[in-house]
C-alpha cells in the first residue's frame, strides 16, 4: 500500500511541475493552503487561503487544493496533534477533554473557551511551522523539477534533430 501512496504523490508533483506559474508562486500557494488547511477556521479554509494567496501573489488554485490537508482521513490525527501542541504552549495542567461525551454541536461548544483557545494556538503553531517547511521544501523541489524538465526537453530536442521528419512544434511554429 505505501507504494501506491508514493505513486499518488509523485503523480501530484508531476502535475504541479506543469502548472504555468513560477515555483515561487506555487510554493506560496502550497504554504498558505497548508496553513489554512490546518487552521481552526472550519468552513472558511478555502476562502481564506484563496484571499491570502491573492494578497501575497501565490497560486490561488494550489492554495485552495492544499487546504485538503485536513480531510476525513487526516482530521483526527492532525487536530489531535494541534491540540497537544496548543496544550504544551499554554502550559495547561488541566485534564484533556473527553470527546466521547460530545454528541452534538452544543456538546462541542460546552468544551469551553479554554479548549477553543488551546486549539487556536495549536493550529496556528502547527500551521506556521508546517507552512514555512512546505514553502521552502516545495520551492526547492519545484525549481529542481523545472530544471530537470528543461534539461530533458533540451536533450529530446538534440536527439530529435537527427531524426528525419521529427519537428519540434515550438521551433517550427509559424507566427
Amino acid at each position: 500500500m505505501p507504494s501506491r501512496r508514493v505513486g499518488v504523490v509523485i503523480s501530484w508533483v508531476r502535475k504541479l511541475l506543469h502548472v504555468r506559474d513560477t515555483p515561487e508562486a506555487l510554493a506560496r500557494g502550497l504554504a498558505i493552503g497548508f496553513f489554512f488547511g490546518v487552521s481552526f477556521f472550519w468552513g472558511l479554509q478555502i476562502l481564506l487561503a484563496v484571499l491570502v494567496s491573492h494578497l501575497v501573489r501565490g497560486n490561488k488554485v494550489v492554495a485552495a487544493a492544499m487546504t485538503a490537508i485536513s480531510n476525513p482521513l487526516t482530521s483526527l490525527p492532525l487536530y489531535t496533534l494541534c491540540y497537544f501542541v496548543g496544550h504544551l504552549i499554554m502550559g495547561g495542567s488541566d485534564a484533556h477533554p473527553d470527546f466521547a461525551l460530545v454528541h452534538s454541536v452544543e456538546g462541542f461548544l460546552a468544551l469551553g473557551p479554554r479548549f477553543f483557545l488551546t486549539m487556536l494556538i495549536g493550529t496556528t503553531a502547527v500551521g506556521v511551522v508546517g507552512g514555512v517547511t512546505v514553502y521552502f521544501f516545495s520551492q526547492r523541489l519545484l525549481e529542481a523539477g523545472r530544471r530537470w524538465l528543461r534539461r530533458r526537453a533540451a536533450h529530446a530536442d538534440r536527439h530529435d534533430e537527427g531524426t528525419p521528419g521529427a519537428e519540434n512544434p515550438i521551433t517550427t511554429a509559424k507566427d
